[in-house]
């Protein structure tokens, strides 16, 4: 095992193809008045949810390298499925139309989709949107692609191709935090981030590679098994270490996850994702969203809660964006409604 510089990281990473999205570099913040409410550890915000187009979020980010292989591959149109109030979706669209592509969007008829937040912004986007019941999605996508073949298109689809690629924006993303925290004189003690996958994995990757023992820990949005997540993204790891041509060891240690925040299910906000989007808003000015990091923020206070971190340790939490999301979940978010009585 091989222990590498920032230098000789951004010297691998920039023989690869990439395209110029986001705006970067996000900024790492402070919230004291946070850290003082949960009377926990000093807590550093990284704005992913900042990398500026299309109301951000960290798929802007990956984009950069995923989506450059479609372009590689002169890839004509950028499909995404997912929930009706998909974040990937919304910046799938909004890529689309900033590279001059078709989007197509395969969502489901869920209990959010309302023609607002993220599903209004893909429309605005211009995306060819289809609604299906949930259970007809898988198959919508497989006949929506061939029809996309089948017209002499080139899909390229941002869930699953390429995929590997959005680890590797985080190998980069997590150099440009480290630089951050150095120029600051800060050595976290650990790393939270909403646990999919790729964002995960890619910046353990890189925090291994640079020799640094940071414990980097996941909160799952969707119901899995732990032990068998982190078996699957020791193999995702790999995979972005053969991109790199990396010599480095990941071992499901390193791939710490949680699911058990994740309530009932994904998508669907817990008592301690509304708590957490409340106290971080009205703490810090500072929006969540309530599938992703409203669940990530609920998982650190939770630790916090059974004394993992106190007023000694650092914290980074990486904000993922999707926060447009928020506007078709008012009826869960737990806040009460003014009366209106007698107003015109």
């Amino acid at each position: 095992m091989t222990t590498y510089d920032v230098s000789e990281l951004r010297q691998r990473l920039a023989s690869l193809p990439r395209l110029s999205l986001a705006t970067l570099p996000t900024p790492l913040q402070e919230a004291p008045r946070l850290s003082e409410s949960l009377g926990g550890p000093r807590i550093l915000i990284k704005r992913e949810d900042l990398t500026g187009m299309a109301m951000g979020g960290n798929k802007i980010r990956e984009f950069e390298y995923s989506i450059a292989q479609a372009v590689e591959a002169k890839c004509d149109v950028l499909l995404h499925s997912a929930a009706a109030q998909s974040n990937q979706s919304r910046q799938t669209a909004a890529v689309a139309a900033r590279l001059g592509l078709r989007s197509v969007i395969v969502g489901r008829q869920d209990s959010h989709a309302q023609l607002q937040g993220n599903l209004l912004l893909s429309h605005l986007f211009g995306a060819e949107i289809n609604l299906p019941p949930m259970n007809e999605q898988g198959d919508t996508v497989k006949a929506t692609m061939q029809r996309l073949r089948d017209e002499g298109c080139r899909p390229f689809n941002t869930s699953s191709d390429g995929a590997d690629y959005r680890g590797i924006a985080y190998v980069d993303g997590f150099c440009e935090l480290y630089d951050q925290l150095q120029s600051m004189d800060v050595t976290p003690d650990a790393i939270y981030v909403c646990s999919g996958a790729h964002t995960h994995t890619g910046l353990v990757v890189a925090a291994r590679a640079l020799g640094l023992p940071w414990r980097v820990v996941g909160v799952s949005p969707s119901e899995r098994d732990d032990e068998k997540a982190a078996k699957q993204h020791v193999e995702l790891a790999e995979r972005h270490a053969r991109i790199l041509d990396l010599d480095v060891e990941v071992t499901t240690k390193d791939l710490e996850s949680y699911a058990e925040f994740v309530g009932e299910g994904y998508g669907i906000v817990t008592e301690g994702s509304q708590q957490a989007l409340q106290v971080t808003a009205q703490t810090e000015g500072l929006l969540l969203d309530p599938c992703y990091s409203g669940k990530t923020m609920a998982g650190l206070m939770a630790h916090i809660d059974r004394g993992w971190w106190t007023k000694d340790h650092t914290i980074v939490f990486l904000h993922t964006g999707g926060t447009p999301a928020l506007f078709a979940y008012a009826d869960e978010l737990g806040l009460e409604t003014p009366a209106l009585d007698g107003l015109d």
